[in-house]
């Protein structure tokens, strides 16, 4: 624990006389983790169920109680007209602004997760603080269009927060808001974990914040449960506590991890500002022109999964030209066959295009671009590469469906004349299978 900061250390202090619990060999390290601060352990724990930390439910941030507080703080009863984030947000806000605040001593007496608030980081890479030259790498994706998106939408959500809390803009500031937004987004579980049979998803969920349990970073496949206990009558501290629990062993001075559960390159980024090489949880937006449903292309796509998302597009554009489709043939095989065919030709021109409008990435281990950050450079990669890789796997799925369709064609005689793109395209594929 001497490693610990200053920070830390009152973090912990605070952390126990509100009754959470911390294993006697964790301790918390500034900046040194996968992605940031970090929890590690200075003792080698064994494979057991052993129980890392634990919050008190009396400790875990709500819309409720956060509302409660606020409703203090401006001194109204009236109904607060912000929704269950910008409550959140505003109330970690508070604690940060409390410089610029007049009534300081009605202000503290509100806000009481200041140990807490202290040890969030003040830099997260998420896109939505990345340099403009930065950003730039992103264009033609998802991610550029869902960041500008996210921005915008927090931009008139800080309005509403500031004019309702009354403090000024140079205090109640836009980017200390998207900061304090971003903390929500890379840290909030769901009430469900409240539950007594805890769970990470739940259709009625709302966002919470867990002190202490929301300082593991995420590993994929992490084996942890999660167990909500009963202090007991005799504890000094009577409310239920939330816990998370290892099913795997740790070397010394190892960090120790969360499992947030599977979740894509694109959420991951946006949400948390950090990436995974190779994420096999990745997808790719796909809107089809004229249409409003997106599709959610996985990799691998096209592996013999009955009702996946590729099968559907290939149904749709089937669908739509079928309806300026000849239909006057005798032969429902025929015609059946060669639309087919053209939905062989029209997938892959889209897809093309698709794959043409993505930026060129570099690999940081080859070249490090100027004037961009490491870890940025190698996120954008992750990510990038991996929407490569998706439209490939989906360039690959039509290109087989297309075979199909030819050897059902020439099996009914029916005379194969493809455009001179796509014959090459099949003699590449054919030449592959030798």
């Amino acid at each position: 624990m001497d490693q610990e900061s200053p920070l830390f250390r009152t973090f912990r202090t605070w952390l126990v006389e509100q009754g959470a619990y911390i294993h006697p060999s964790i301790y918390f390290a500034s900046g040194s983790g996968s992605f940031g601060n970090a929890v590690y352990t200075k003792d080698a724990l064994d494979g057991g169920n052993t129980k890392l930390v634990s919050c008190p439910f009396s400790l875990i941030i709500t819309s409720k109680t956060a509302r409660e507080a606020l409703g203090r703080f401006v001194g109204s009863s009236e109904e607060s007209p912000l929704n269950d984030n910008e409550t959140l947000c505003t109330y970690l806000m508070l604690h940060i602004c409390l410089g610029g605040i007049r009534d300081r001593s009605l202000a503290i007496e509100s806000l009481v997760h200041g140990p807490y608030v202290a040890i969030l980081p003040r830099e997260i890479l998420t896109p939505i603080f990345f340099s403009e030259q930065e950003f730039e790498l992103l264009r033609g994706t998802n991610l550029y269009l869902s960041t500008l998106e996210r921005k915008e939408g927090w931009r008139h959500s800080w309005k509403r927060c500031q004019t309702w809390i009354n403090l000024p803009e140079d205090v109640f500031t836009m980017d200390l808001f998207m900061l304090a937004q971003t903390w929500i987004s890379s840290r909030a579980f769901p009430s469900s974990l409240m539950d007594d049979s805890p769970s990470l998803s739940s259709s009625n969920s709302v966002q919470i914040l867990v002190p202490l349990v929301d300082s593991l970073n995420h590993a994929r496949g992490a084996p942890v449960s999660w167990s909500v206990d009963d202090n007991g009558p005799q504890q000094k501290h009577k409310s239920k506590s939330l816990s998370i629990v290892s099913h795997y062993a740790a070397e010394k001075n190892k960090e120790l991890f969360n499992n947030y559960g599977a979740k894509p390159n694109d959420e991951l980024m946006l949400g948390y500002g950090f990436t995974l090489a190779n994420n096999p949880e990745d997808g790719l937006s796909l809107k089809l022109p004229g249409g409003e449903r997106r599709y959610r292309i996985s990799r691998k796509a096209g592996s013999g999964v009955r009702g996946s998302e590729e099968e559907a597009v290939w149904n749709e554009i089937g669908r739509r030209l079928q309806e300026g489709f000849a239909m006057d043939t005798d032969d429902l095989d025929v015609m059946m066959v060669e639309l087919e065919m053209e939905i062989g030709q029209v997938l892959p021109e889209m897809i093309s295009d698709l794959r043409s409008r993505l930026p060129t990435i570099v690999d940081p281990t080859m070249r490090q671009l100027e004037a961009v950050r490491p870890q940025v450079q190698s996120m954008i990669y992750h990510y990038v590469q991996g929407q490569y890789d998706i439209l490939d796997d989906l360039m690959a799925f039509a290109r087989r469906r297309l075979k199909v369709a030819m050897e059902k064609a020439e099996q009914l005689g029916i005379d194969i004349t493809l455009e001179s793109g796509e014959e090459e395209e099949e003699e590449e594929e054919e030449e592959e299978d030798r």
